[in-house]
């Protein structure tokens, strides 16, 4: 009883810190994306995002492997006497992760004119990538802290590393736009990503110095080459895979401004789509992830360990688990950016393509949130081969839609392909979780009673809504929220009936 509580204490704790500081974090972020939208504009915000596929590649060959592999044996040296080892991998991926990306930050900064003018194809990018470039060997230490703290279950301090880098990022833009406001200068991309690079320097100096605070420096005696070996082992064949991976995904975001360009728009008009789309609308649908994401995070070592205890039945509890929860927080979310997706475009944004995408992709939420948990438990079940393939054919069905269909259809297609895409990977996901572990799905508890819980919270919420339009006309952000708070609250409240009436 003792090692199952003290198995469940860390992953009920992560959770629920690495949840709160994700809503802290998302919810930041909303605001600063609606400054930004005020300020450099949709096509401003545009030419900000095509930067990131170049960053998520870096980030893909020198960081996020190196930080599954340090936290994965960082866990495993996990023992009184093993502190020391446990440091010692540490500075080893440092060291590795160092000089990987500091040789990819010199070749995208000296590189950087002539990725944006054929590769991007868009030559306003170039300053943006030098930026872009300098921030990468400070993420990929960031990643490395973080990997060290996970692996010693301490969630907290990469939680917190993340509230500081989001505040950061917020703090520095705002003081750049009103320095150059002052001057009678407009806030450019360029200020914006000069912010994520003092963010990234911030979240680094706050691990540091936690670090100093909490760990001991005695030397620990050690052979090198074992533990760069180990790291390097399970860190090149995670990087092969997320670089064919990004790259597809980066191949698919820079390729969309050039097709709508085919189906008829201009080059400003193409960016300003593209820009509402992944800059305005992508992180509204994104939100709720923060819940999903976390328990995703927590959930792949508590499965791992299960498989190796022969635990199967604990398994197929947290298989089953998660379906229900990411169907039904799913079908909510669906049914909030239906009935209110408008709303949200035009008054927080004012954009009503914002709006109009908002309503079109909460059809993803059941299937996104889904494919997020499943994904999760499939790796800590060692399926991570047939994650990556299956997450291909995902990809490459969205990067078809783009390639055919958004010169005839528009952005249109791209949405679409989108939805088909996610919904194919979760029936992937569940088909070799079915072969793996016998799933108990039931339509009617996982998908009709939450459809019809949304429904009626919907309609008491829509009545609300009208209600207060009458007494607060000048008000509607305060009304759209709060009318957004009644459904969850309506939902909530129905659910905890059911529960209460089957106990």
């Amino acid at each position: 009883m003792k090692s199952n509580s003290k198995l469940k204490s860390p992953l009920i704790t992560g959770t629920l810190i690495l949840t709160i500081t994700g809503f802290f974090n998302r919810g930041i972020g909303f605001f600063y994306r609606i400054f930004l939208s005020n300020t450099i504009g949709e096509e401003g915000m545009g030419i900000y995002q095509l930067v990131f596929p170049v960053l998520g590649i870096g980030m893909a060959m020198c960081a996020l492997s190196f930080q599954t592999a340090i936290s994965r044996y960082v866990a495993a040296a996990n023992g009184t006497h093993q502190e020391g080892k446990q440091r010692f991998i540490l500075r080893c991926g440092l060291f590795l992760t160092s000089i990987l990306s500091c040789t990819l930050a010199f070749i995208v900064y000296q590189c950087s004119t002539p990725i944006a003018r054929y590769l991007l194809l868009e030559e306003r990018c170039d300053n943006l990538l030098k930026i872009a470039a300098l921030s990468l060997p400070f993420s990929a230490l960031h990643c490395c802290g973080c990997g060290y703290y996970y692996g010693k279950q301490k969630a907290s301090i990469p939680a917190f590393s993340q509230v500081v880098e989001q505040v950061i990022r917020v703090l520095s833009v705002w003081i750049i736009w009103k320095v150059r406001t002052e001057k009678g200068l407009f806030l450019t991309p360029s200020g914006v990503m000069a912010g994520l690079l003092l963010s990234e320097i911030a979240s680094d100096l706050f691990l540091f110095f936690c670090y100093l605070l909490t760990e001991h420096t005695e030397k620990y005696k050690t052979a090198l080459i074992p533990i760069m070996k180990d790291l390097l082992s399970m860190a090149i064949p995670l990087t092969a895979n997320r670089l064919l991976l990004n790259i597809l995904q980066s191949v698919e975001a820079i390729m969309i401004p050039s097709r709508l360009q085919l189906f008829g728009l201009t080059n400003s008009s193409a960016l300003s789509v593209y820009g509402v789309l992944t800059g305005m609308a992508m992180p509204f649908i994104f939100f709720p992830s923060t819940l999903t994401n976390s328990v995703a995070v927590m959930l792949l070592p508590a499965v791992s360990k299960a498989q190796s205890n022969d635990q199967t039945s604990t398994i197929h509890h947290a298989t089953h688990f998660s379906i229900r929860f990411c169907l039904w927080l799913g079908i909510l979310c669906t049914g909030i950016f239906l009935l209110f997706g408008n709303d949200m475009g035009n008054f927080i944004f004012h954009s009503e393509l914002a709006g109009t995408y908002i309503k079109i992709l909460g059809w993803l939420c059941p299937f996104l949130y889904l494919t997020t948990t499943l994904a999760s438990i499939l790796n800590g079940t060692g399926y991570t081969t047939v994650v990556f393939f299956q997450n291909m054919i995902a990809v490459t069905i969205r990067l078809a839609f783009v390639v055919f269909l958004i010169p005839r259809f528009g952005i249109t297609a791209y949405l679409w392909g989108m939805l088909l895409s996610e919904l194919l990977l979760a029936l992937l996901h569940l088909s070799t979780l079915n072969h793996h572990s016998a799933i108990s799905f039931s339509c009617f508890s996982s998908i009709f009673i939450p459809t019809i819980f949304t429904a009626l919270s919907g309609i008491f919420a829509l009545c609300m809504k009208h209600v207060l339009q009458l007494y607060l006309p000048h008000y509607m952000p305060f009304t759209l929220c709060l009318s957004i708070g009644i459904m969850f609250f309506c939902f909530c409240f129905l659910t905890t009936c059911l529960i209460r009436k089957k106990r």
